[in-house]
């Protein structure tokens, strides 16, 4: 399963999962790639069995480079897997890995950028990174229902990505295209069956809070541009941009003085 899917903006429980899977002779393979780094993964304690992570997500680098966790429930079962394959062979791996090696060659300058991001990570903490991934899309939530935007995983909305549902009448990625025309910044529209009608926020790695509150205002110039204001007055006229701002802001607000305490 995934951990966090990013076309729909949703986060799943793995831990619940983990747990009952835990109990049976099957093994839990999670696909972490944007999980890992923006919601708590507790490997040995949830019984993740295979954890697989990316260099390009939260981690900070180009792609370009897989890794994953095995457990020694999953190892069992590799002792007696007959399975043919040659390059994706992890009893190789290990033995490699083992005596300090890789088994083919490896991609260096992604390895040694990887250490650099993780030098980066150590300094701020996973769980200051998880948690500031969090604390951006709860920002990007409360701005979107401020401008009376839906989000479109509401029940179980992700923290990696945060996919907003489009204004009836505006397809996706005319607020896609503005973004990037107007402002020079990236963002995702759908995918497959949601093109046009979902667009996608990312939270992931040095993305900040100084980048949200950019995003946001920008979002708001594109809503009021393509007949869609963000407020109206008594007499029918558009009131004063910052709606959807001054929300993510006080979010950012009220973490910084937690933090204070």
């Amino acid at each position: 399963m995934q951990a966090s899917e990013t076309s729909t903006g949703a986060v799943h429980d793995v831990e619940a999962m983990g747990r009952a899977i835990a109990k049976t002779g099957a093994i839990f393979v999670v696909d972490a790639i944007t999980g890992l780094g923006t919601m708590p993964l507790d490997i040995d304690g949830w019984g993740l069995d295979v954890v697989i992570g990316g260099s390009q997500k939260a981690f900070m680098v180009p792609p370009g480079l897989a890794f994953l966790s095995v457990s020694p429930k999953a190892w069992k079962l590799a002792e007696t897997c007959n399975l043919p394959h040659f390059y994706f062979n992890l009893k190789k791996e290990k033995k490699s890995g083992d005596a300090g090696e890789s088994s083919w060659t490896p991609a260096t300058a992604m390895i040694l950028a990887l250490g650099e991001a993780l030098l980066y990570v150590k300094q701020i903490g996973m769980a200051d990174l998880v948690k500031n991934a969090q604390m951006l899309a709860q920002a990007t939530r409360a701005a979107a229902a401020k401008l009376g935007l839906e989000i479109f995983s509401a029940a179980s909305p992700g923290s990696s990505v945060t996919a907003i549902t489009a204004p009836a009448g505006l397809d996706s990625g005319v607020i896609v295209k503005e973004f990037r025309n107007r402002f020079g910044s990236i963002i995702a529209n759908g995918q497959g069956s949601m093109k046009g009608q979902i667009f996608r926020i990312a939270h992931l790695g040095y993305f900040d809070f100084a980048d949200l509150f950019a995003m946001i205002a920008c979002l708001e110039i594109i809503l009021n541009a393509n007949g869609h204001p963000v407020q109206y007055d008594a007499n029918g006229h558009p009131v004063q941009y910052g709606t959807g701002l001054a929300a993510a802001q006080e979010v950012y607000a009220q973490a910084a003085v937690k933090s204070l305490k």
